[in-house]
This record gives structure tokens, C-alpha cells and sequence, in this order.
């Protein structure tokens, strides 16, 4: 029966991989994994290369999984942080236009200016807004120094998106020039082991954000930043004034909740099209 099941599985997977899947029992599926560990057979040993092969598939598949999650987890925070209904209605929320002594006018005209810099669509945040009645610029040097850092560590976060979607494309392209129908099974395997591992890591920092946002947040910028530059003054900057903690939470839990929505989402997917694959699977077994 495994030597059937193995050139089942051999034959669905284009005899690529190890044979990793989950097991019928009662109609149910076990949640352990059952290795048919290939590579202690004569297969490897009269054909090293497909020894390579395998690693190289094994790689491919993983590196696919990853970088699927940091294109949902980068993408999630470009949406959000470039929202600005999200800002209007945060500064709504917080009436941080009648604290500041600002109109809502001034207000946006203020924020536009810090995203627009951020997306390199002006060089400067150099802009004029009435506080209270008097003609100031919005933001003074030490606030715009800060965000030259804010900037490079954006670009860096598009950088590593763009470098991820490269490398999930060029991934699924070796699996499926390799593996052919079986890839999206392979794949669905290894994320799923991937968003298990990455599942426990998001949970504590979002644990940690719950209880005390304020260390975590202080902890980001301590590793983000190499200066103090991030450490303002409510009394003299106005950019820590628009930007409370209570906005910045308010953000990081919309990140949060955008990125869990696809990353569960799509281990969902995975767990069911395994699942269509076994029962399917199960039949053939059944009926041969």
C-alpha cells in the first residue's frame, strides 16, 4: 500500500518532492504530517541530481511562502499608512484640528505634504499652515530630518516588496516549469508550515501592542532609527501633535487587521485545496 500510494503522489507531483502530505483517518484529516523520506531509497542513490532537484524545489517553495507574506505584510502597511479617509477621520476622532488651533483646511494641507514626501511626489515638507491664528511653517527642521529617515525607511519597505514579488514569481515559475500541476499543491504545504511558524511571531507582537503599545512602539523606532531624531517635543513640533499614540495604534491595528485578513484567508485556501487534492486522492486509492 505506501509503494501505491508513493507512485500516486509520485505521479501527481511530477516524482519532484518528498512525499509530504496529510493522511485520510475516518473521513478526517490528521494534522501530523507523514514523511516518506525518498532519499533513503535507491531513487537518490542511482540519480544524485534529482537529489539537487529536490532541494532546489524544497527552497523554491519556501522562499515562495515567505515572500507571499511579506508582500501581504508590506502591502498592508503601504495601503493604510497612504489612506487618507483614515487621517480624516482619526483627526475627527481625536478633534486634533480645534486642540492644535488649526483649520481642517491647514490640517490636510499639512498631512498631504508628509505623504507626498514619503512617496517622492515633492522633495521637501516645507509648507505653511495658521496655528492659532498665526502664519508658521508646519514643521521645523528637526521634524524634517526625521522624516528624511521615515522616507528611506519606506523606500527600503517597497525595495523589499518589490525584491519579494520577484523572487515569489521567479519561485513559482521553477515549480511549475518542475512540478506542473503538482505546484500549487507544494506550494500550499509549505505555506501553511511557513504561516504556522509566522503565525506565533505576529501573535506576540500583537500581544505586546495590545497590553503596552507605548514599549512597543518606543522598541520599533529604537530599532528602526539610529538617532533620537524620533523623540519630539509636543510643546515645540507639530508633527507629534497630529501624530499621538492614540492615531499610531489606531494605525497599527488597521495593518493588523488587513494583513490577517489575507494571510488567513489564504491559509484557508491552502487547507481546502489540500483537502479537495486527499479526498481526491483517497478515491483513486479506493478505487484501484
Amino acid at each position: 500500500m505506501v509503494s501505491f500510494l508513493y507512485g500516486k503522489l509520485l505521479c501527481v507531483q511530477q516524482r519532484a518532492l518528498l512525499c509530504k502530505c496529510l493522511i485520510l483517518k475516518k473521513g478526517d484529516f490528521l494534522f501530523s504530517e507523514i514523511w516518506y523520506d525518498i532519499k533513503s531509497h535507491l531513487i537518490y542513490k542511482e540519480y544524485p541530481m534529482k537529489q539537487l532537484l529536490e532541494k532546489l524545489t524544497t527552497l523554491a517553495a519556501y522562499t515562495a511562502a515567505v515572500c507571499t507574506i511579506v508582500i501581504l505584510l508590506v502591502t498592508s502597511i503601504n495601503i493604510n499608512c497612504f489612506n487618507k479617509g483614515f487621517y480624516k477621520t482619526e483627526y475627527a476622532s481625536l478633534e486634533t484640528a480645534q486642540s492644535l488651533g488649526m483649520t481642517e483646511k491647514d490640517l490636510n494641507k499639512a498631512t498631504d505634504a508628509l505623504l507626498d514626501y514619503l512617496q517622492d511626489r515633492r522633495d521637501n515638507i516645507d509648507v505653511t499652515v495658521a496655528v492659532k491664528g498665526t502664519e508658521t511653517k508646519a514643521f521645523n527642521a528637526r521634524e524634517s530630518s526625521h522624516m528624511v529617515d521615515v522616507r528611506n525607511l519606506y523606500r527600503f519597505a517597497m525595495v523589499l516588496r518589490n525584491v519579494a514579488i520577484i523572487l515569489l514569481v521567479l519561485s513559482l515559475v521553477y515549480m511549475a516549469v518542475r512540478l506542473k500541476s503538482g505546484m500549487l499543491t507544494i506550494f500550499s504545504i509549505n505555506y501553511m508550515k511557513t504561516a504556522i511558524l509566522a503565525a506565533v511571531f505576529f501573535a506576540m507582537l500583537a500581544g505586546w501592542a495590545y497590553v503596552d503599545f507605548d514599549a512597543f512602539w518606543t522598541t520599533f523606532h529604537k530599532l528602526a532609527f539610529r538617532n533620537d531624531l524620533w523623540l519630539l517635543n509636543p510643546a515645540t513640533d507639530l508633527m507629534i501633535n497630529l501624530f499621538p499614540a492614540q492615531f499610531f495604534s489606531s494605525m497599527v491595528f488597521r495593518i493588523v487587521g488587513m494583513f490577517a485578513t489575507g494571510f488567513i484567508g489564504l491559509f484557508v485556501f491552502c487547507y481546502l485545496f489540500l483537502r479537495h487534492q486527499l479526498h481526491k486522492l483517497h478515491g483513486e486509492l479506493h478505487h484501484d
